[in-house]
């Protein structure tokens, strides 16, 4: 086999508990809004928010160090190296729980319009500690390759964010905390599990010493602004939703992010598959860039055709929701800027992470940011989330674009960036027909037209996944019936 079909079984493998988290999601998601008003699921929304600024600032930028210093570490010294990482991250969790706890009344005033939200957040605390150990569990079973345990773990926490909040709702309360008590429940599973699937790297003895946590917070240190103007950078959109609408709209924003979120579930699987492999591939090697090459152009030509998908079956997929979320429809199609911009970027970002220059990753975010923040002003009070929604999605594509040119900089690669950007305008003309045309035929007929661009564009990735797709069915099947035999 191949090194191709190597990677791309190995990315399967990866990313196979993402697919089935995504069709959960897709099955669990009308049935929350069937038992969720948009004004709730806003509110669910903004302790989301909460939540991953406040994560990001507790992990102190430690599981970058992590990553970048694991296959530095002989295997041995690879448990030293997890506390190591932690350790500080933990401390600062607690700090923030402290924090939390002090000042809640404050806390629910801002996040839900009332003072009186204790429980949830008492949850906010407790869940960035419990995200806090699960981030690290994750990256330990992402870090060894074990495509298989991390899907699976994708899967179980699809399941019990689901099936919590579901009960909650049915036999508690039809209200945010409903989507509050499911994410705290999968955050705690979901990291019993990860630990007990590399537990011989949790348990036993190791030795922590100073000198190599100060050079991990050194490492990662830098990407913590980074990280709180990239959660700018993301959380904009709903903040000026906040600030200038209601939690109504904010739960329409928030319920065209859940469908975008199937596309959300296939980044994280990449991604998960592509950092240890792409750090492997250029410690091995460095001068060599054909894997980077091939896997820009393979993600490119996946990312576009599933957006464009769900473009075309878009108010199809809105008309399984509740009747007050239909709506909805109208404001996902630039959201699907956002996967797609963020996932090939990954691949294409590479040289800024290989040579150690993460200080451009402030600058890219910032200047991101920055156009985000002013997109919303101008467009979210005359708008609303469809405004947001098109601010969101051009703003992605300047993030792409900086961290594309300033890795290619410093790591010459061939992205066919030609491609990818004749892609980007066909889907910004199908995003802008189906979020501001009323008729139905045309938004349709619009986003057949732009994936039939993009299948000929990338006619020879698709080609050649087709062919691995029906050589893998047929060595199955002769597996199969050798077996019988």
């Amino acid at each position: 086999m191949t090194k191709e079909r190597n990677l791309i079984k190995s990315f399967f493998q990866f990313s196979i508990g993402q697919w089935v988290a995504a069709l959960i999601s897709f099955i669990t998601t009308p049935i929350t809004t069937w038992l969720i008003i948009p004004e709730e699921f806003g509110k669910a929304s903004m302790f989301t928010l909460a939540f991953n600024l406040l994560l990001n600032i507790a992990l102190l930028g430690a599981d970058q160090g992590f990553v970048r210093m694991f296959y530095e570490k002989e295997e041995e010294k690879r448990r030293n190296l997890l506390w190591e990482a932690l350790l500080p991250s933990l401390f600062i969790g607690f700090v923030i729980f402290i924090f939390i706890g002090v000042f809640w009344e404050n806390l629910s005033l801002i996040l839900f319009g009332d003072s009186n939200h204790f429980l949830p957040i008492l949850l906010l605390g407790l869940t960035i500690l419990i995200g806090t150990v699960e981030r690290f569990a994750n990256l330990a079973v992402r870090m060894k390759k074990r495509g298989i345990a991390f899907s699976t773990l994708r899967v179980v926490n699809g399941v019990t964010n689901a099936t919590f909040t579901i009960l909650y709702a049915l036999f508690f309360s039809r209200t945010f905390y409903a989507v509050i008590v499911g994410l705290f429940f999968s955050h705690i599973i979901t990291s019993i599990l990860a630990i007990y699937f590399e537990k011989e790297l949790w348990f036993g003895k190791f030795k922590i010493e100073l000198s190599s946590i100060k050079s991990i917070v050194r490492y990662g240190i830098p990407f913590v602004p980074t990280f709180l103007i990239t959660w700018l950078f993301q959380s904009i959109d709903r903040l000026a939703l906040r600030n200038y609408t209601d939690f109504n709209e904010i739960g329409l924003y928030s319920a065209a992010f859940k469908v975008v979120a199937v596309m959300n579930l296939i980044q994280i699987g990449f991604t998960t598959f592509w950092t240890p492999t792409s750090y492997e591939n250029y410690e091995n090697n460095p001068v060599s860039t054909g894997i980077f090459e091939k896997t820009s152009l393979f993600i490119s030509a996946a990312m576009f055709t599933f957006g464009l998908l769900i473009v075309v079956f878009k108010d199809a997929i809105f008309l399984l929701l509740e009747s007050s979320y239909r709506q909805a429809a109208g404001i996902s199609s630039f959201l699907i800027l956002m996967p797609i911009m963020y996932t090939v970027s990954e691949v294409t970002v590479v040289g800024i992470n290989f040579k150690k220059k993460t200080y451009w990753h402030m600058l890219i975010a910032t200047i991101a940011a920055g156009a985000n923040i002013f997109g919303n002003l101008m467009l979210v009070p005359i708008y609303g989330a469809k405004g947001a929604a098109l601010s969101t999605g051009i703003s992605y594509i300047i993030f792409f674009s900086m961290r594309t040119i300033i890795s290619k900089r410093l790591y010459k690669v061939n992205y066919h960036l030609g491609k990818f950007y004749f892609s980007t305008v066909t889907f910004i003309v199908v995003a802008f027909i189906n979020t501001f045309a009323n008729t139905l035929f045309l938004q349709v007929l619009s986003a057949v037209i732009g994936l039939i661009l993009v299948l000929i564009v990338y006619r020879e990735q698709v080609r050649y996944v087709f062919d691995f797709g029906i050589e893998e069915l047929k060595r199955l099947k002769n597996k199969a019936a050798n077996k019988t035999n």
